[in-house]
């Protein structure tokens, strides 16, 4: 019950008292009966409206960038009293990008009512969100006295990044001179796996892993099992380092960075070549080369909380962790390379690693890049070397990036 407005009340009726005992008269008095009155029966039924039950939930806790979630906001009136406006103000996810992180609902019910409102909000940035605690406030029909009360329990709700398209065929992508060992260009299924039966189809298996005859006789489809020939895949090296990043919110550096490694990610998972990932910011994290949807699933679990981080530069630990296992594809996505790092991944290339270089044009994201001039340099010079490297803006559309339509120059 709220304080303030039983002090005002009671100050009112005072007042009105007095103008009444000292000025006499009907209409007087008139005044102060009708005040206590409606003050008594909206005190009363103030108390009454506090049988409001609110829940709030949503159909899946764990959703990705782009995507739609529906909130489900159930309100039941538990008295047999009509209660003339009920406001829920919903804690919401920051993902959607609400002023506050707040939703706001005001309904009215009927004696025993229950209604339940739909709301699709879209999901415009990743990571961990808490919502879902509720502040329900109830009072009488002149709004004179108010109840609040606090409902729910903070849940916590996952937005993956969001993963682009980049195609199904590994080999399209490898003929476009990215760096990669052109003797990796089977696709699954051929020469570099192994034929080991059919299993029932899974959601993520591709069209051309359906076994059509299987799949007739058993009246369900049925998909060709392989059994994967490690030496194809690839390791994703995302550099998270603060002072490589620039820019705010969904449209910053560093989203576009974690969206290219979902959807690398991604690319490989369907293709069935090992993937792994590996973040370097103030800390390291590391997912080794693996297969499967379980796999990918850890690799975006990674994806989620990754955040620029500033911190001592831990190229020379990253690097010697990363290159120090078996050879394979690497895809480093940085905002900048200097000297040290160049002079590394050329002698790595010259070792028979292969790799790519997706290096963010930092400028387009907000801001000057100070050292643009030489980011251009190693990049030119990384070229000379035998290593792709591939300009990333922030007006970059990944999927046609990859189909060989769209480069930058340094």
């Amino acid at each position: 019950m709220d304080i303030g407005a039983i002090i005002k009340a009671v100050i009112w009726l005072g007042l009105v008292f007095l103008y009444a005992f000292g000025a006499g008269g009907k209409v007087p008095y008139f005044l102060f009966y009708t005040s206590l009155v409606i003050f008594a029966a909206g005190f009363v039924w103030s108390f009454i409206n506090r049988r409001v039950s609110a829940h709030c939930y949503t159909e899946s806790l764990s959703t990705q960038v782009g995507s739609k979630v529906k909130f489900i906001l159930e309100v039941e009136n538990r008295s047999g009293w009509p209660v003339p406006w009920v406001q829920c103000w919903v804690q919401m996810p920051g993902t959607f990008g609400l002023p506050d992180n707040l939703g706001c609902y005001t309904l009215s019910l009927k004696a025993h009512e229950k209604k339940v409102l739909h709301e699709e909000l879209e999901c415009r940035q990743r990571g961990r969100f808490g919502w879902g605690s509720m502040l329900v406030r109830t009072g009488d029909i002149f709004a004179v006295f108010t109840s609040s009360q606090h409902m729910g329990e903070m849940k916590q709700i996952v937005v993956l990044p969001e993963i682009c398209d980049l195609g199904d065929d590994l080999g399209i992508i490898y003929s476009q001179g990215l760096g990669m060992n052109h003797g990796l260009t089977v696709r699954r299924g051929r020469s570099g796996s192994e034929f080991m039966g059919v299993r029932k189809y899974d959601s993520g298996d591709g069209i051309s892993r359906i076994h059509w005859k299987a799949s007739a006789r058993s009246q369900n489809l049925m998909v060709k099992e392989f059994e994967e020939n490690n030496n194809y895949g690839f390791l994703i090296i995302l550099d998270a380092a603060e002072k490589h990043h620039r820019g705010r919110g969904p449209e910053c550096s560093l989203e576009k960075a974690v969206t290219l490694a979902a959807s690398l990610a991604a690319m490989g998972s369907r293709n069935s070549y090992g993937t792994g990932i590996a973040v370097c910011g103030a800390e390291i994290a590391r997912v080794p080369l693996g297969y499967g949807k379980g796999h990918f699933n850890l690799i975006l679990e990674t994806l989620v909380g990754v955040r620029t981080e500033a911190g001592p530069d831990s190229w020379d630990r990253f690097s010697d962790s990363v290159f120090s296992g078996k050879r394979c594809g690497t895809y480093l996505i940085t905002g900048f390379i200097d000297s040290k790092l160049g002079d590394r991944l050329i002698g790595m290339k010259n070792r028979g690693w292969e790799i790519v270089v997706f290096l963010l044009q930092l400028e387009s994201f907000g801001g000057q890049d100070i050292r643009a001039e030489n980011r251009q340099k190693e990049a030119l010079r990384l070229r000379a070397g035998g290593i792709s490297v591939v300009i990333v803006e922030r007006q970059t559309d990944l999927r046609l990036l990859f189909r060989g339509l769209e480069y930058g120059n340094c």
